[in-house]
């Protein structure tokens, strides 16, 4: 319920005893006064909320929004926009700022709460993007893993005994995971949102998305149950692995995780003719149709990671056998503080990023490593 539908709702309650309060009933009239009370601390909060949205749509502009058009922000940039810089750069405090999905809503706080709508900041391709996307409100989480099926359905004869099949599920729990880094800078790019906006996206975000592959990563390697194919990586290996996944789980893999330098030896990859099977620098396969930065190879999405070990790559049903899972309500986490050690005395800031989640792998049978 919103806060102008609980005031609607006190106010009706109060109207509904006024009778009670006229005839002098001692139990209505607190109940009364009561009600009185949290109209008006609503009835506040209502005048702060007003007040933080005409400050939100002052920023970046001087103040001034006469003649201005209106223009959707979305992104990093919305969220650094958002925060309070100059709150900030004259008072020793720290300020923050929830990066999420465009269907959240982020947070910054100073003085005043401010909500804006922004998007994910990681805008190309990466390993998280292929996996499924959850969202738990406790610390950890209790989920199923499923093993390999015991038994077999059959056609049998009528009056026949019935084949008996069963379906193990192992009970795994594991708690989220922390990721997060500090950078320093000076306290004048407080004022300058772009120059900001670049310093968390270039230094911050950049690193941190790096480190991020390297966990979903490791723990996929790590993960008991998880099919192994063969010891090269070529285009016959991995279409194996393809079938082997469909056989196993009834699962369509969809994707290919490889180090760029194994993509790159999969790319220059040629028939008798010196014809490119994937694409040449310029052309699709073969010399025809467009140029393809990522080509696919058998329907399945390529992602190049750094954090794959070269000689390694794994294919996998990764929307359906895993997730990636984060604490609700909080996102990728920017904050800002003048007040970490000597920054205040030395005209610095301290950029901290982090974020809470982990990987759940659900059906390990669902991926494959190939290579050595």
């Amino acid at each position: 319920m919103s806060i102008k539908e609980t005031l609607n709702a006190k106010q009706k309650e109060l109207k509904a005893l006024e009778g009670q309060i006229q005839n002098e009933d001692t139990e209505a009239i607190e109940k009364g006064a009561q009600l009185a009370d949290e109209i008006r601390e609503l009835e506040g909060k209502i005048e702060a909320a007003e007040k933080a949205v005409n400050a939100l749509k002052s920023i970046g502009d001087g103040g001034n929004n006469e003649g201005a058009p209106e223009k959707e922000e979305k992104g990093l940039h919305a969220a650094i926009k958002s925060m309070d810089m100059a709150s900030l750069k004259k008072q020793k405090g720290a300020i923050s700022v929830n990066v999420k999905a465009n269907t959240d809503v982020a947070s910054s706080t100073t003085e005043q709460t401010y909500d804006h709508n922004v998007v994910d900041p990681q805008v190309a391709l990466n390993v998280r993007q292929i996996f499924g996307q959850e969202s738990i409100s406790t610390n950890a989480l209790t989920y199923y893993v499923l093993g390999a099926i015991e038994g077999a359905i059959g056609t049998v004869a009528e009056g026949a005994t019935k084949p008996q099949i069963n379906i193990p599920y192992t009970p795994k729990t594991a708690a989220l995971s922390k990721i997060a880094a500090y950078f320093k800078e000076t306290d004048e790019l407080l004022l300058d949102n772009p120059f900001l906006e670049s310093a968390i996206r270039n230094r911050g975000i950049y690193e941190f998305n790096k480190v991020e592959e390297n966990y979903l990563i490791t723990t996929l390697l790590g993960t008991s149950g998880v099919q192994i194919g063969g010891t090269t990586i070529d285009f016959d290996t991995i279409l194996a692995a393809k079938q082997d996944i469909m056989a196993d789980t009834g699962y369509t893999a969809d994707a290919l995780v490889i180090n760029p330098a194994d993509y790159a030896t999969l790319l220059q990859s040629k028939d008798q003719n010196k014809q490119y099977l994937l694409g040449g620098p310029a052309y699709g396969s073969y010399g025809n149709g467009s140029y393809s930065s990522n080509p696919r190879i058998w329907g399945l999405t390529v992602v190049e990671s750094a954090a794959m070990t070269q000689g390694k790559a794994v294919v996998g049903a990764y929307k359906v056998g895993a997730s990636v899972v984060t604490k609700a309500g909080e996102g990728f986490r920017v904050e800002v503080s003048n007040s970490n050690e000597d920054d205040f005395i030395n005209n610095r800031v301290t950029v901290r990023l982090e974020e809470r989640l982990l990987v759940v792998v659900r059906v390990p049978a669902a991926f494959s490593i190939i290579g050595q």
